[in-house]
């Protein structure tokens, strides 16, 4: 086919994005025979990392290529603040995505965010790629990058003129709700093996990525916590919302996690016990009498092997009165019980 003539835009894409003169003049040879641009244009101009393009690129059309060139040829200094660059992003869907085909969708979907960022909200592509990083700490957070994205198109669209807020998880939650959309759910992070808080005194912590208001006080409704009647809360997070919160307890306070050891069976949002206090507790005597049961013991049995009187234990499974603390104690020990959830029930659920 004879050379394409390319359009003074075009030209001005080529000549920003590319500054060495023969690899300019040998790209625009290269698209105005070319209808399709395929991964081994990276190659044939001796592009820097040339083969990571052998991953993350997909052929397209030559008039997409153009349009795409400041992401191809853009380079990180590798400087404080400067570290990003597209294929982490892209790198980012690819280890999330197993299946090609979705891989391929969502890589274009990434593309299309980054051309908005470029020529609709006119951002810088060193600010484009290093503002996630800045916000997060890693390289390769897509789903924030993807966030962000939305977050700038629903702020053209509301007038909303910070495009790099300072604590981006807030204010595109509270972008997202007034435009009626749902807003993030930011939940506690895992401090131990299955555990999600510690506690001192009665104070409990619980430590993740959370958002807080000007004031310095966590928006407990975008935080995986249900606190219900504790005595105080408080926090602190860093430049990144990453910290914790601090929830002093009384006899009255009950702590649950949103997914803290998974969804329900039907991918549903569940929420877990993680503290109740001891006011919230109530003894369960029909929960014994099946304990009982089970290890196919007699009343007398359990009776004589706790210490107790027959009547008193019989009481107890009765609903007349409940064991204390001590007996509690024996009644596990003696009935094979490793938590005390068997034997009660909370009475605020």
């Amino acid at each position: 086919m004879e050379n394409r003539a390319l359009s003074d835009e075009q030209l001005q894409i080529i000549e920003d994005a590319i500054k060495d003169v023969s690899e300019r003049e040998k790209l625009i040879e290269y698209l105005g025979r070319h209808d399709v641009v395929g991964k081994e244009i990276f190659a044939y101009l001796n592009i820097t990392r040339a083969e990571i393009w052998d991953v993350i690129y997909e052929p397209v059309s030559y008039d997409v290529f153009i349009k795409r060139i400041p992401i191809y040829f853009y380079h990180s200094d590798g400087q404080k603040g400067s570290v990003g660059n597209f294929s982490q992003y892209a790198m980012g869907i690819y280890e999330y995505y197993a299946d090609d085909t979705e891989y391929t969708e969502n890589l274009e979907k990434l593309y299309m965010a980054v051309e908005r960022m470029h020529y609709q909200h006119m951002l810088d592509l060193k600010t484009i790629f290093n503002y996630p990083i800045e916000q997060t700490g890693y390289c390769s957070r897509t789903d924030l990058f993807m966030q962000w994205a939305n977050y700038l198109d629903l702020a053209g669209k509301y007038g909303v003129s910070n495009k790099t807020p300072k604590y981006f998880i807030v204010e595109y939650n509270y972008i997202l709700e007034r435009a009626g959309l749902k807003p993030i759910i930011y939940e506690i992070k895992e401090q131990y093996s299955g555990e999600y808080m510690s506690r001192t005194g009665n104070v409990i912590r619980v430590e993740g990525t959370f958002p807080f208001d000007d004031n310095g006080n966590p928006i407990m409704k975008w935080i995986g916590l249900d606190v219900i009647e504790p005595t105080r809360i408080w926090g602190k997070v860093d430049d990144r919302s990453k910290g914790y919160i601090c929830i002093e307890v009384n006899s009255k306070t009950a702590i649950y996690g949103l997914n803290c050891w998974g969804s329900n069976d039907n991918g549903e949002d569940c929420w877990h016990r993680l503290y109740v206090g001891p006011l919230l507790i109530e003894f369960d005597y029909k929960k014994l009498k099946e304990c009982r049961n089970r290890e196919n013991l007699t009343q007398k049995q359990v009776a004589a092997a706790i210490g107790s009187a027959e009547r008193t234990y019989q009481k107890w499974e009765s609903g007349e009165t409940t064991p204390d603390c001590i007996y509690l104690l024996r009644l596990m020990n003696v009935l094979n019980i490793k938590e005390v959830d068997e034997l009660t029930s909370v009475s605020i659920e």
